[in-house]
């Protein structure tokens, strides 16, 4: 690896871990997929780089982060696996049980930022205090983002310079045994992504959807793209046999006489003020994530253009207003955006006399409302949106196909676009009345409902393509030729049992026994190293 090389492959790993990205980095940018490709752009091989991302994304296909927890450094896997492959010369399940602990590492990067964000919180507050919006920019973005690209360049680029040959050296000394130990582990471990995944969708009328889609890969040997196609029609005639279908669009009911649009929407505000507090919140909604305020400082760089064109000359009411939603605040920030929409209306209609807009009001809603939101955004984006299209896009760039993490970063950012927009709009121009008729509507529920049936049915086909175990025990039951265990029973029964047992112990694990994933990572680690030393797994 060159010195080029290893510097940009730490500018890519900080651009991930940064979830900029034209408000959607969290969603493409940082998954492992792309990252992969992107390093394998780097370092001269885009298509190896696909294919190790892909692999190494099944691990973290249920990630999600939510409340400011995440269970590793995803972006960092990402970058380091593809590098130990392409650079160091490691197979792919090696460098994904290598990808494990280099990203259990990245995330004391990720608590760092979080303590040390709360340092911009002052001073945030003190540009709030001053009403200054033209400064609040630098405590929201400029110095959480200058620590970030610090502590993430450094780090990267010592490990992917410096470490990867180290670590060649090493597996090299061990020998083949260890290495092949090692990749026992990698296959092990795609079980433990989808089990997290399951743990959002595996529930009533999509369980059998799940072994469906196992037995179709195990029978009729298909590929994850004819598996996902399959998957969405078979889904479409499920619904329709359900007769769930009502009357109008999905939110044909959604209304509100709170916050009239014709009354009350641009009154004061035009689109392009309100299409700029949307961007700042796509962009900038956790530049400072901190665990004192969370997403606080982002709402209020947010809300800074609606303040802005309602007091363009009252710097004591732009620092009244920039304190109040300088508050704690967290949320998921797709459907989440209504939320700021819905403020910028309030903070509207209070500007224009209305003395029933309280501060109190405009906070209790703002509380009220996301955590809800956060529960459906999660859900829907994290737990199902972004799993499925993963599973899909990972079975196209298997096969050497760049398209797979290109097609991945088109649909993922043109869907999550659609959904902050659409959630800001949502907000602005019907109010707190629409938001609360969704939620109570049960449309979200159906279309939650159908994406787990074709998800489930997905992540059984990923079950039978990725995730690899067999035994390598034999018996003497007499005669010339042994009882080979896997041959003769295990592949006789159902061909991939364990594979299936392995991910639906994990799936128990995590759901049924409240074991944190990273112990259900240790736990496999543990058994693949004792299995593999021991003979019992091939």
């Amino acid at each position: 690896m060159t010195l080029l090389q290893g510097i940009l492959l730490a500018l890519l790993y900080y651009l991930g871990n940064s979830t900029w990205g034209l408000g959607v980095g969290w969603w493409t940018l940082m998954r492992p997929l792309v990252l992969g490709f992107l390093s394998g752009i780097i370092l001269g091989d885009p298509t190896q780089g696909a294919i190790v991302g892909a692999q190494i994304n099944i691990l973290y296909l249920g990630f999600i982060g939510a409340g400011g927890a995440v269970p590793g450094d995803i972006a960092l896997a990402g970058v380091v696996g593809t590098a130990f492959v392409i650079s160091g010369g490691v197979d792919v399940n090696t460098a994904m049980s290598l990808a494990v602990p280099v990203g259990l590492l990245g995330t004391v990067i990720w608590v760092t930022k979080l303590t040390v964000n709360i340092g911009n919180v002052r001073m945030a507050e003190k540009y709030a205090a001053q009403g200054d919006t033209k400064k609040f920019w630098i405590a929201d973005v400029v110095m959480p983002q200058l620590f970030l690209f610090v502590v993430s360049f450094i780090a990267c680029f010592v490990i992917v310079y410096y470490g990867v040959a180290y670590i060649s050296d090493v597996l090299n000394f061990l020998g083949d045994n260890v290495v092949g130990v090692l990749s026992t582990i990698g296959g092990m471990l795609p079980a433990v992504g989808i089990a997290l995944t399951l743990k959002s969708i595996f529930k009533g009328e999509s369980i059998p959807m799940f072994f469906l889609g196992f037995m179709l890969v195990q029978y009729f040997h298909l590929d994850m793209i004819a598996t996902g196609f399959l998957s969405l029609v078979l889904t479409i005639i499920y619904m329709q046999l359900k007769n769930k279908d009502e009357e109008g669009g999905l939110f044909s009911s959604v209304g509100s006489d709170m916050i009239s649009q014709e009354q009350a929407a641009y009154a004061l505000l035009d689109k392009k003020t309100i299409k700029r507090s949307w961007f700042r919140w796509i962009m900038f909604n956790q530049a400072n994530y901190n665990y004192e305020r969370m997403q606080g400082t982002g709402f209020c760089h947010a809300m800074l253009p609606v303040i802005e064109k309602l007091y363009p000359n009252d710097p004591q009411k732009r620092a009244e207003r920039m304190k109040l939603h300088m508050n704690f605040f967290n949320t998921e920030p797709q459907w989440g955006a209504c939320i700021i929409g819905l403020t910028a209306a309030l903070e509207e209609k209070k500007a224009q006399g209305g003395e029933e807009i309280s501060d109190d009001m405009i906070t209790s809603i703002k509380s009220s409302l996301m955590g809800p939101l956060a529960g459906i955004g999660d859900t829907i984006d994290g737990g199902v949106i972004t799993p499925l299209l993963l599973t899909l896009f990972i079975g196209i760039s298997q096969s050497g196909n760049i398209m797979g993490p290109i097609g991945y970063i088109v649909m993922e950012a043109c869907i999550m676009w659609s959904i902050y927009w659409f959630s800001y709009k949502l907000g602005y121009e019907k109010g707190s009345d629409a938001i609360v008729t969704l939620l109570e509507s049960g449309k979200i529920n159906k279309l939650i409902l159908g994406a787990s049936v074709m998800g489930c049915m997905v992540l059984g086909g990923l079950v039978g393509n990725f995730v690899t175990l067999s035994t390598a025990l034999s018996f003497d039951v007499g005669g010339e030729i042994p009882f080979i265990l896997q041959e003769q029973l295990f592949d006789v029964i159902l061909p991939g049992m364990l594979p299936l047992l392995l991910t639906l112990l994990c799936y128990w694990m995590i759901t049924k026994k409240n074991i944190s994933s990273m112990k259900v990572i240790a736990l496999i680690f543990i058994a693949g190293l004792v299995g593999g030393l021991l003979g019992i797994f091939a």
